[in-house]
């Protein structure tokens, strides 16, 4: 009986390793027909993936920066508003896009899901990992030009791909949450897109969070996109410490990953018969 379980932990663990591996060729497969198809039908083709983050960048520094003159004072150094308000945007823009994504990708993939073999769990996948390149694309581009404005980078910059990994973590068990809810309630897709804007104007992105009143900061700061876009600016723009307001977007990232997961996986069959 002894000699058994080592070959029996070594057969299970093969099996986890290749449920893990078969997840991910699928998924990557998906990502890239994803960005072919999505600039299939333009002559720039995929080069919009930069063009896109490139042009916005340019938009927002004519209207907010040389036009409007915007400026949020001690926020951000040398008071440009354009670092402010990317630094906050690009994340919480690939948030958005990838739960808004993440909520139609069963619908949208009937076909796979008839296919009994193949790991559902992706899809809603699929949606956020086109958002996070986006958002890596616009981050490069943000950095560029925060260097170039004269912002000095300081080492807490090497904290920003774990702040990533968490935006992307937390992203995912909302959309395997929202993917299932969207296959039983047709109208939460709407629904969906007005929660969203909601939570960009409670979010401090468009506005520094010492603008926000003594009596209502407790009730802003549940929500952990107020800690998100406060880490992001403190590494990119302040060159200081995220510690301790990473602490609750992880604990919200993880109990956000393992609720949606569990969802996912317990309501899927259900789902099938209503797609």
């Amino acid at each position: 009986m002894s000699n058994s379980h080592p070959d029996n932990r070594e057969t299970a663990s093969s099996r986890l390793k290749w449920q893990y591996l078969s997840h991910w060729y699928p998924l990557i497969t998906l990502v890239r027909r994803d960005f072919k198809v999505r600039y299939a039908r333009s002559v720039l083709g995929i080069s919009w993936s930069f063009l896109l983050p490139l042009l916005s960048l340019i938009l927002y520094t004519t209207v907010f920066a040389t036009i409007l003159k915007v400026r949020v004072g001690h926020e951000v150094n040398r008071g440009s508003f354009i670092l402010f308000l990317l630094s906050g945007n690009l994340p919480f823009t690939a948030m958005a896009e990838g739960i808004m994504r993440g909520s139609a990708s069963l619908t949208a993939n009937r076909n796979l899901l008839k296919k009994v073999i193949f790991p559902a769990v992706v899809l809603p996948m699929v949606g956020v990992l086109s958002a996070t390149v986006a958002e890596l694309i616009g981050l490069t581009l943000l950095l560029l030009y925060a260097v170039a404005s004269g912002v000095n980078l300081s080492l807490w910059i090497l904290l920003l791909p774990l702040l990533i990994a968490l935006r992307v973590v937390m992203t995912l068990g909302l959309a395997w949450l929202v993917s299932i809810l969207t296959v039983f309630f047709s109208d939460f897709g709407h629904l969906l897109g007005l929660m969203i804007t909601g939570w960009l104007f409670v979010t401090p992105i468009f506005y520094p969070a010492n603008t926000i009143p003594l009596s209502l900061l407790p009730l802003f700061k549940l929500n952990p996109l107020f800690h998100l876009t406060t880490a992001y600016r403190a590494v990119i723009l302040q060159g200081s410490n995220p510690f301790p307001g990473i602490f609750p977007v992880a604990l919200f990232a993880a109990a956000a990953a393992l609720t949606g997961l569990w969802f996912f996986r317990k309501m899927l069959d259900r789902a099938k018969d209503f797609i």
